[in-house]
């Protein structure tokens, strides 16, 4: 065991964990503002980093514009799918909707990465987006970081930092506060829930394709790509707690990405996945024994 790789790894770690803290904390609105088990989230994430990567690459847009063209186009595509599939299902359905949403859900997911692939990935398996240049950084300490990866770090830190401050100190934050803890109060003092859903489904989305735009950078746009990352945001939101403040979730997306990429140093680089998966299945042990309840972490739906 090298033991003078890891102030490396942890910085690794950091650089991955914020990534993991924007998407925690986009899942953990949608599923505690709204309830949906919004599978499609995948779909949403790897249509940003398409739209950005094509645009650039085929019709001639500046990579700035590609970007936010490509965050746009995600928030959308999330709004689109709450008002147009979730939002009448969980109208006609009630209190049964959660199957349905959660059936559509997939559904969407697996024709939406497929329509992906017909369009855009027949020729190739992925599409590259030039976004920065991949020179490395000289740090102190001996560490290094690719100039990707520190402006994607910034960005990150910042899209962390408005999210918190937003849901906790301002009017929004209290509005959205209030519709996740008590929807049918919120109804009853002028707030209209339906709009609150539409619009953390269009944040949240947009987050995700944030993220989404970075790792294209980094590895290209894949059709499956989104599929790492609905799992990440899943274990981040669970792990956390999904009613818990942003700021929780945060720093346990942080966290959880410096374990994982430590934990390279015991296990190969192509399994520190499973290192989520233990992660994961720790908490619905400790949730099957209430041991959660002691700790101070709400379970889903709790």
């Amino acid at each position: 065991m090298d033991l003078s790789i890891l102030p490396q790894l942890v910085l690794n770690g950091l650089v991955m964990g914020a990534t993991f803290a924007v998407l925690g904390i986009a899942m953990a609105l949608i599923l505690g503002v709204t309830g949906r088990f919004h599978f499609a989230f995948s779909l949403t994430y790897t249509l940003s980093a398409f739209i950005a990567a094509v645009s650039a690459a085929e019709w001639g847009v500046p990579v700035v514009g590609a970007l936010v063209l490509g965050v746009l186009v995600g928030g959308l595509a999330g709004l689109l799918i709450e008002w147009l599939v979730y939002k009448p299902l969980a109208d006609r359905s009630g209190q049964a909707a959660l199957l349905p949403i959660f059936v559509s859900s997939l559904g969407i997911a697996i024709a939406g990465q497929n329509l992906i692939q017909l369009m855009w990935a027949r020729d190739s398996v992925s599409v590259p987006f030039n976004l920065i240049e991949l020179q490395q950084v000289e740090l102190p300490m001996g560490l290094t970081l690719t100039r990707l990866e520190i402006v994607q770090t910034v960005v990150m830190i910042v899209a962390i930092v408005a999210g918190v401050l937003t849901l906790r100190y301002t009017r929004i934050g209290q509005i959205v506060r209030g519709v996740r803890g008590n929807p049918m109060m919120a109804k009853a003092v002028g707030i209209r829930p339906e709009l609150v859903f539409i619009a953390v489904f269009f944040v949240s989305s947009a987050a995700a394709g944030l993220v989404a735009i970075f790792s294209a950078a980094r590895l290209s746009a894949a059709p499956p790509m989104g599929q790492d990352a609905l799992f990440t945001s899943f274990v981040v939101a669970f792990l956390a707690g999904t009613r818990s403040p942003a700021l929780r979730v945060a720093l346990v997306g942080l966290g959880l990405g410096v374990v994982q990429s430590v934990s390279g140093l015991w296990v190969p680089s192509n399994l520190t996945n499973l290192v989520v998966f233990g992660l994961l299945f720790a908490y619905l042990a400790l949730r099957g024994t209430g041991a959660l309840r002691i700790l101070g972490v709400r379970p889903l739906g709790a």
